[in-house]
């Protein structure tokens, strides 16, 4: 593979690997409380356990809030992207967030039973069709943002977005079986149905995160490249240990032994909570752009023929 042999340049000008230093850490803590955030609203949601829903509601608006303030240069002008609804994911999610924020606050004051009986049920039903519908946006939509990056072969793929619900998904039924104990042991019903989900997430999370690492080591140089970073390379010694042992293995041997009580399910969702971030921060620094040339010799099999 050319890949391995093609050098990391930086900023030289000249042939070779570039990493991209636009989404650093600040972006991946934005990326990882927005969907975190939203899983365990739309989880919270469905259970009609109101913690989980205000929970869900702040790590999603203040939380994911900060984390794009964070990141952004000029602040004050982040208004504007919500013109850009035609052309950008960015803009779509910046809507998203506006919606779930404002019919989120609405959901969890009637459900604290705040509203003073002023909210329709009609209306109620639509506020929560919204607020839904937002929160699988914003799970979605920086999935689809970093899969438009051509040059960025890791991300250029479908399985970005899939694979961010899916472990935003994962992470609020994990959150909503430590945060909902109670609820869920007053509730056996509830609680078997909940570990049904996890087990279940948990098992495509680890089958997408394969489907993405067996795609980028046949794909291009770049994506190649990526990958290289995250099996053999600087980063593998943060990949492997996180996000495979302590995201995905801990928690699946946690639920197969079934262990009962909170002690157990504390560790389990502190586990997958440490590997999806750490997936998140690395595979930013695991981006790197496809070389536009390369003088890396061909080399053939095939003997010369004679003349």
């Amino acid at each position: 593979m050319h890949a391995k042999q093609t050098a990391m340049v930086g900023d030289e000008f000249r042939p070779g690997f570039r990493l991209q230093r636009s989404w650093a850490r600040p972006m991946a803590t934005s990326f990882f409380l927005g969907e975190v955030g939203a899983g365990l609203f739309i989880v919270s949601l469905f259970f009609s356990y109101l913690p989980g829903l205000i929970l869900g509601l702040l790590l999603t608006s203040v939380g994911k809030s900060a984390g794009h303030l964070m990141h952004m240069g000029q602040p004050s002008r982040a208004w504007r992207a919500i013109f850009k609804l035609k052309h950008s994911w960015t803009s779509r999610g910046l809507l998203a967030i506006i919606l779930f924020t404002g019919c989120g606050i609405i959901l969890a004051l009637d459900n604290a039973g705040l509203t003073l009986g002023l909210l329709p049920r009609a209306l109620k039903i639509v506020v929560i069709v919204v607020a839904s519908a937002s929160a699988i946006v914003i799970m979605l939509y920086q999935g689809f943002a970093m899969s438009h990056s051509a040059a960025i072969s890791l991300w250029s793929s479908g399985l970005i977005p899939v694979l961010g619900m899916t472990y935003a998904l994962l992470s609020g039924v994990s959150l909503l079986s430590l945060v909902g104990y109670d609820m869920l042991m007053a509730q056996p019903h509830n609680d078997a149905m909940l570990q049904i989900a996890q087990v279940g997430l948990l098992v495509y999370v680890a089958v997408m995160l394969y489907s993405l690492v067996h795609a980028a080591m046949f794909g291009s140089k770049g994506a190649q490249q990526s990958i290289s970073m995250l099996l053999k390379g600087p980063l593998a010694k943060w990949f492997i240990p996180l996000v495979v042992v302590i995201g995905l293995v801990v928690p699946a041997l946690i639920i197969s032994l079934e262990a009962k009580g909170w002690p157990p399910r504390l560790v389990a969702t502190l586990a997958l909570l440490t590997g999806y971030y750490a997936f998140r921060v690395l595979i930013f620094k695991a981006a790197v752009f496809d070389p536009i040339q390369t003088f890396v010799p061909q080399v053939s099999s095939a003997r010369p023929r004679r003349v």
